[in-house]
């Protein structure tokens, strides 16, 4: 007997006459609730060490042509195409260019899974960011950040660092960068105003240990940058900056 039924005890309350599932449970034609059947989704391909090493050898720069460097994969699609002319047997090179097709469709499937994963999870990622700097709540220990990945539509691309190891160094880089031209704008002023050549030579060591600062920021990045970071030096900098300035020039012995 039903735990629950209605007043002429017709069935039970929720929904079910007779056995006969409720209409809200039922499929309705067209309707997929399980697109990848019994098996679940599939595990996209992966790529092994020896990808990576034919890879690697793939991208070696083996001589230089008329509009640049040539690496081995093109290469090897020239003399592909030279012996095909030339009617010579070339099974050993289809086999290698059969073999780099099957790692590139590998790789276009990984790509397609991080540009996948970074449309969906990007939004909700910099929400966790966003809340955690208006409650002044350590950052999430999320890498890359969200401000670093942009998303376009067949592509995605990376300004940041990647892992937490490059994070922790492009945050010593950009304080390093911050401390370094604040003491290089002081130590202009005072060879402005005095002329002295000793302060000309600690100038001229300020200019070269900040180019060699600025060619250490990879291509794209934005040292300037002042986002909410986990483990972020930006307060350290700035105080260094505020408390130089407030000094002034103070003369050093420069190093090399």
């Amino acid at each position: 007997m039903s735990k629950s039924s209605d007043k002429n005890g017709a069935g039970p309350l929720d929904g079910r006459r007779n056995n006969v599932p409720p209409e809200a449970g039922k499929i309705k034609p067209g309707e997929v609730r399980n697109k990848w059947g019994r098996g679940g989704k599939p595990q996209p391909p992966t790529l092994t060490a020896l990808d990576k090493i034919f890879l690697a050898e793939a991208a070696r720069i083996v001589s230089h042509g008329p509009d640049g460097p040539v690496d081995a994969k093109q290469r090897l699609v020239q003399e592909e195409f030279a012996a095909a002319l030339r009617d010579r047997d070339s099974n050993v090179r289809a086999r290698l260019l059969a073999r780099l097709h099957d790692i590139n469709i590998r790789v276009e499937s990984r790509h397609e899974e991080i540009l996948t994963f970074f449309i969906e999870a990007k939004p909700f990622v910099s929400e966790q960011f966003y809340f955690a700097e208006k409650m002044r709540l350590p950052a999430p220990d999320i890498v890359p950040h969200p401000n670093h990945v942009v998303v376009t539509d067949h592509s995605v691309e990376f300004y940041g660092p990647a892992d937490r190891r490059e994070r922790e160094l492009w945050e010593i880089l950009k304080a390093s960068i911050r401390i370094a031209a604040c003491l290089h704008d002081i130590i202009r002023a005072e060879y402005r105003r005095t002329g002295s050549s000793a302060v000309l030579g600690n100038l001229k060591w300020i200019e070269k240990h900040r180019r060699q600062l600025m060619r250490a920021v990879p291509k794209g990045w934005n040292w300037r940058e002042e986002i909410y970071c986990r483990d972020s030096l930006l307060s350290f900098a700035n105080e260094v900056v505020k408390d130089s300035r407030e000094i002034g020039y103070a003369p050093f012995e420069a190093c090399d």
